[in-house]
Order: structure tokens, then sequence, then C-alpha cells
């Protein structure tokens, strides 16, 4: 939701901006959506009252961002979500194991409103204790619990993901590919910690055995956090690997 600060720093920028600043808004809630057609430039001078090069700043400055692309004679189009970071098994865990021949499953276990734990609420951005939807859930592969998880969000959100299947589906697909959000970036912090009690009995290890947990935080566009997930791998089944390129 807009506020009057937002509106107001808004108002503050060049005419152009301004204009990119509302087009990019009806892009990311989906009024524009993927692979349809923006109103033509001259449409656009009328909507906003600017002149053509005004619009075609605005214009270069999307295309610059990656949220619309250019058609010789045919005008310009909102473009797919980009592909997310090839991260495998961070935010790709079924498309990850499946790519490697294994039967990924997932099964959720509880899905209910609670308050936003402190560390919850610093990676939403929300004061402790808000209500949040929680989504708990197990993840098997070939027939075996491999991570046990935790993801908190915004209800409607949460409840358009459990729509589109979660537990055939990574978040990451079904937030871009299916609900059309488009990312900006992923917070994401990996430690070892002890599986206790809980997260034993659901990947059927001692309490004692060490597990690795990774958080993720996706952001959309405007930096937005969507959603906050505790993910925990049981570290007898599960490795990481990454090649960092420059």
């Amino acid at each position: 939701m807009s506020t009057s600060s937002d509106n107001s720093a808004v108002a503050n920028l060049p005419l152009f901006a301004q204009i990119e600043a509302q087009l990019r808004q009806r892009i990311v809630v989906n009024e524009l959506v993927a692979g349809s057609k923006l109103p033509s430039e001259a449409e656009l001078e009328i909507e906003f009252g600017v002149s053509r090069i005004t619009v075609r700043q605005a214009l270069a400055a999307l295309h610059a961002k990656g949220l619309i692309q250019k058609v010789n004679g045919k005008g310009s189009f909102v473009t797919r979500p980009s592909d997310a970071p090839k991260l495998g098994p961070l935010t790709g865990f079924f498309d990850h194991m499946r790519a490697h021949g294994r039967e990924a499953l997932g099964k959720t276990l509880s899905v209910r409103e609670v308050e936003a734990p402190a560390a919850v609420a610093e990676a939403l951005r929300l004061a402790p204790g808000e209500p949040v939807t929680a989504i708990t859930m197990v993840r098997s592969v070939d027939g075996k619990p491999l991570l046990y998880g935790i993801a908190w969000g915004e209800a409607e959100l949460v409840k358009a993901l459990i729509r589109e299947d979660i537990d055939t589906n990574d978040f990451m697909t079904l937030l871009e590919g299916r609900l059309g959000f488009r990312m900006k970036s992923t917070h994401i912090e990996t430690s070892a910690v002890p599986a206790g009690k809980l997260r034993a009995r659901h990947l059927g290890i001692d309490a004692a055995a060490p597990v690795l947990r990774i958080r993720f935080t996706p952001h959309d566009v405007t930096d937005r956090p969507l959603l906050h997930a505790d993910m925990y791998f049981r570290g007898d089944s599960f490795s990481y690997k990454a090649v960092i390129k420059r």
C-alpha cells in the first residue's frame, strides 16, 4: 500500500522517473501482465500530459531494468520474469533434485496464523508479533525425508502459493512463474545447528545430529521482502556445492 511519504518521494522525482515508477508498479502488481503490450507512446503522452521525449526516457528506464522489451514496429511489451539465480537446492529444491534424476515430493504439515518471531519480523520488515501465516513442511527425496522447513508470509500470498501446490513446486518457481512476481534479490544465510527433538522426529535422525539451516528471503523488484523461510537439511544426506563466477 502506498503511503503519503511514498507519494511525496515520487512527486519529487523528474517527470520521466515518475512515469517510470507508475508503469513499474502496474507491472509489479500484474495490472500489466507478462507478455502484454504497453500503451503506445502517443497514448502515454496523453495519459500523463508530457512530451514524447519524456515518455521515451521512462520507457528506456524500464527497458534498462529488464521490465519491458521493444519490438520494432509493434511497440513495447512486458517481459517475462527473469530467471532466478541458479542457487540449486537453496531456492529450487524440487527443480534441483529432479534435474539429477531424483524423485522429490513434499508434504504440508500445517498452515496457521502466528505472531511473527523476531527474526521473521526483521526479515519481512514487520513489527515483532505482527500476524503472519506459517507453513510447516517436510520434503523427501526418493522416499527419504531430507528437509524440514517453515515459511512465513502475508496471509493472501501464502494462500496463493498453496493454491499453486507447494508440495510439488518450489517457492521461487511459483512466485515468478505462476504468480508473476519479479525478483530483485534473495537474501540467504546458512549455518549448522542441532536438529532438536521436533525436526529430528520428522527427519528420522537423532536430536543431537547436525542439520544445515538455510534461511532465505526473496525480494521483489521494489525490494519488498515476500517470504521468509527456514529450511533444515539432514547433514548426513545433503551437501551444497557452488561455483561463483565473476
